[in-house]
């Protein structure tokens, strides 16, 4: 019996964890998601705003929202599609299954 407590504790405590997001937020499906969103687009941008004829994605996994993996940084980014000019930052959210995969990455683009 005890360890039956001791699997619903460890279970629950995962559960919260990953339940209480961060940063990025986006409309989740239970089954599965794809969605992206744009945080913080710059002041001056308008559709007539180029927004760089390069582009770079860093990503972070997560396994049963108890194990995650990757660097996801902007940083991360700009360094993948050789970026040094930032000029716009989209966010993307991929799960399946509500939080047995999930992905999030940054896409950054720019020159």
């Amino acid at each position: 019996m005890k360890k039956y407590i001791a699997l619903a504790s460890v279970f629950a405590v995962a559960l919260a964890i990953a339940c209480s997001g961060g940063g990025y937020s986006a409309p989740s499906g239970s089954i599965m998601q794809d969605t992206s969103l744009t945080l913080s687009p710059q002041a001056d941008f308008t559709p007539a705003t180029a927004v760089g004829s390069k582009s770079g994605e860093a990503c972070v996994t997560a396994y049963v929202g108890i194990i995650s993996s990757g660097d996801a940084s902007l940083k991360a980014a700009a360094a993948a599609g050789g970026i040094t000019k930032i000029n716009y930052v989209d966010y993307k959210n991929t799960s399946l299954l509500g939080s047995v995969i999930s992905t999030t990455c940054t896409i950054a683009r720019g020159d």
